[in-house]
């Protein structure tokens, strides 16, 4: 009798705290979790990424940005989409995409040097490579090129859009058969002291083309950039200089290393202060410290600036006695990107700047 008792007492007790809990169960509020934040943080993200763009004008963003921040918000939404995500796990997503929002901010191109950038063309946004399309200045300063047809001697080429150093297609422009880009004239590209920046990357041919001009204003009455058989970047400038009642015409080269054919090298050339210098790659390889004066005035006759060609395709003669004789020009063959002109001579480590921003 004594362990009936004490059955049904505890049988009593377990019954109570059955009806307790059952109790204290359904009373209980279901848990709220709120997600407010971490759902106005993706679509704020996501509008950041559809608004801005990337690239190396000033303004927009590193190659690359936008695939990390994308990947922040897959994550964010990933949790905001989970029905079983914690309060805790809503609030840490949250500030995951927070930080992934400040470092993509922190991304953004400064201008390395703007006051003396006087043009910048970067090829991205040309949808056709058409005769009249417009190649856009990102330097603020509307000296915008046009797409041009090459001289009939050279094959009357067009420039067609071709992948950039980075894999990315129609993001760069091939020339061939003297297509080219012309750019009207401006005393503002026609400074006394001038560096250029580029990537080029020619293409293989056997035996080597001589002449191919990458950049040109005037030939050597004014200044280009061109490739030789060597294989090298060949710089030249016409400048006036004190006490001579003459010109000088300084051709120089980079002489080390060979810039080979097929791969894309960063190309930059100065002048100024008795100075030309070459850097390929963010490196100074050469520096020639002979060549005193400023680069020569076109204004009394004006010749707009080409790329891809060493003149403007209206602008040959057939006449050998003609400085713009034909046969004395040439061509580029290969991929032009990134093309930059500066009023100054820019210093090393303004150079290794660009470099480090531009390279694949």
């Amino acid at each position: 009798m004594k362990t009936n008792s004490v059955k049904l007492k505890i049988m009593g007790v377990l019954l109570l705290f059955a009806v307790l809990f059952a109790s204290c169960s359904s009373d209980d509020p279901a848990i709220v979790v709120d997600k407010s934040t971490l759902t106005a943080g993706i679509t704020s993200a996501s509008a950041l990424i559809a608004s801005t763009t990337e690239g190396t004008a000033a303004g927009q963003f590193q190659k690359g940005s936008q695939a990390a921040l994308q990947t922040a918000i897959d994550a964010a939404q990933a949790v905001a989409d989970d029905a079983a995500s914690t309060q805790s796990q809503v609030t840490s997503a949250a500030v995951s995409l927070a930080a992934a929002v400040t470092v993509y901010e922190g991304k953004i191109i400064e201008a390395i040097d703007p006051t003396n950038l006087v043009g910048q063309w970067t090829f991205d946004e040309i949808a056709t490579a058409t005769v009249g399309a417009v190649v856009k200045d990102y330097s603020g300063n509307s000296h915008d090129g046009t797409i041009k047809e090459g001289h009939e001697y050279w094959g009357g080429g067009i420039p067609t859009l071709a992948n950039d150093r980075y894999g990315n297609a129609n993001k760069a422009l091939h020339f061939n058969e003297g297509g080219n880009i012309e750019i009207p004239y401006s005393t503002a590209l026609n400074t006394t002291t001038m560096s250029i920046s580029l990537w080029a990357k020619a293409d293989v041919n056997d035996p080597i083309v001589n002449n191919q001009y990458m950049i040109s204003m005037n030939r050597w009455n004014g200044y280009k950039l061109n490739f030789q058989d060597s294989p090298k970047a060949f710089y030249t400038v016409k400048a006036d200089v004190d006490g001579s009642p003459d010109p000088a015409y300084y051709d120089r080269d980079n002489a080390s290393p060979l810039v080979t054919q097929g791969e894309w090298w960063h190309i930059v050339v100065t002048f100024g202060g008795g100075h030309m210098m070459f850097y390929l790659n963010g490196i100074l390889v050469k520096d020639w410290d002979n060549t005193p004066g400023t680069a020569i005035s076109l204004s009394a006759t004006p010749v707009n600036l080409v790329f891809g060609q060493d003149l403007p395709s209206t602008g040959y003669s057939l006449l050998d006695t003609d400085p713009n004789y034909l046969n004395w020009g040439g061509f580029y063959i290969g991929t032009l990107d990134e093309v930059r002109i500066y009023k100054s001579v820019l210093s090393a480590g303004q150079v290794t700047s660009i470099y480090d921003l531009e390279k694949p």
